[in-house]
């Protein structure tokens, strides 16, 4: 083996290295001094703000937390305090005085926030951080109490608001009406109110207009003028007569009958006997006379207001108008044909029917002479055609028909129903 060429090898290579040993320390050398450059730039903000961090409209950059929250007090801790918002309603005007929602800045959070920019980031960030001219925008938020303005909502509702006003119909003595004009309510739409409160103060400091101006929506009434001037004609009509009454059942049957005058129902409405008459007490006026019940007659208080149920029932029958609940007496009534009566029972049986009718009813009520009569009012354009009920009874059932007249023409016969016959002993 040539010892000597292996040494002269092993010079050259060391000879060949040297430039490379030279630059890494020259690299080293360097980043050791831009390491220290960059540390030391760091720790001068260890307590501080990092560059070009502005909240609002002051920059902090620099700053400790402490001298940072002192700035922004200084400059800000009064905008907030003595603002007036002012609420218009139509012509009258309510106002909200910030000074009294406990409205206050949270400064230590919103200067941690802008400290904290970058401190968990690695030392290149982090003086990245510092040596960036890009600015860093922070804004305040505030906070108060809404307890205020609630109270000052509620009592904008209650001067404000209105509920609507139905129009109403009352027969006069001369056979016409008399109808009362709807009044159209007014509600504050308080949600909308809230939220345009709440951007004013969210917005406080840059808010130059601090008015408000609240909506009333108006409410339409369920019944107006136009609906009730429809009622023009007499559709129907039915009587009994109680002249056999003692007077007990004779105060029954009126009190029953007062209750009732004056109904009016919508399209599509619906009419309980018992919901309107109520319950049949001494309170209300009723005595104890004959009622029917389970085959007997007992005394009870409302004796007798079955005929009021019935004579009804007949009426709104002839105005082509279905019950949807109707009851027959246990036994046979002796003021309406067979098959022809609705008994009602307060909590127990009704007499229900809905209008069908595309027309408002006004149902009036008279008792003269022991007569009791119903009319049913509609419109006069359903006056082309009459409805009468018939019955025919076989064995012991009897069956009830609807008969519809044009003029004096029979149009058409309709079986409503059958009922069974309870005869009385004797």
């Amino acid at each position: 083996m040539n010892y000597d060429h292996v040494i002269e090898t092993e010079k050259q290579k060391k000879r060949n290295l040297r430039p490379v040993y030279i630059i890494t320390g020259i690299i080293g050398t360097i980043l050791c001094i831009q390491g220290s450059i960059m540390y030391s730039a760091i720790s001068k903000y260890n307590a501080k703000i990092y560059p070009e961090t502005w909240i609002e409209d002051i920059n902090v950059g620099g700053k400790t937390k402490e001298e940072a929250k002192s700035a922004i007090i200084e400059k800000h801790d009064n905008l907030i305090a003595e603002k007036i918002i002012n609420i218009k309603v139509n012509d009258k005007n309510y106002n909200i005085d910030t000074s009294k929602l406990n409205m206050k800045y949270d400064y230590s959070k919103i200067v941690d926030e802008a400290f904290n920019v970058g401190r968990n980031d690695n030392i290149l960030k982090k003086y990245s951080y510092i040596k960036s001219s890009v600015r860093k925008d922070f804004k305040l938020s505030h906070t108060y109490t809404y307890d205020v303005v609630d109270s000052i909502i509620k009592n904008i509702e209650q001067e404000n608001n209105e509920k609507p006003v139905d129009a109403t119909i009352r027969k006069n003595d001369a056979d016409g009406f008399i109808i009362n004009k709807e009044k159209y309510g007014y509600e504050l739409d308080s949600q909308k109110l809230k939220q345009d409160i709440k951007v004013k103060l969210d917005n406080i400091e840059q808010e130059q207009n601090l008015l408000v101006q609240a909506d009333l929506k108006r409410i339409d009434p369920s019944i107006k003028e136009s609906d009730l001037n429809q009622i023009d004609y007499k559709i129907s009509s039915f009587t009994t007569n109680f002249k056999s009454s003692n007077e007990n059942r004779s105060t029954n049957i009126s009190v029953a009958s007062h209750a009732i005058d004056g109904r009016l129902l919508m399209p599509g409405d619906s009419f309980s006997f018992n919901d309107v008459v109520g319950e049949r007490s001494a309170e209300r006026g009723y005595k104890m006379a004959k009622v029917i019940l389970n085959g007997k007659f007992v005394e009870d208080l409302g004796g007798g207001v079955c005929q009021v149920s019935t004579t009804l029932y007949n009426a709104v029958l002839r105005a082509n108008i279905p019950s949807v609940q109707r009851t027959r007496h246990s036994l046979p009534s002796t003021y309406v044909g067979l098959g022809m009566d609705a008994t009602v029972a307060y909590g127990l049986l009704d007499y229900k029917f809905k209008n069908t009718l595309s027309y408002p009813i006004y149902i009036e009520s008279m008792i003269k002479d022991k007569n009791i009569t119903f009319n049913v009012y509609a419109n006069s354009s359903l006056s082309s055609k009459k409805y009468d009920i018939v019955n025919e009874v076989e064995g012991d059932k009897v069956k009830v028909f609807k008969l519809t007249y044009e003029g004096e023409k029979l149009v058409s016969r309709d079986l409503l129903y059958t009922d069974k016959i309870t005869k009385t002993n004797g």
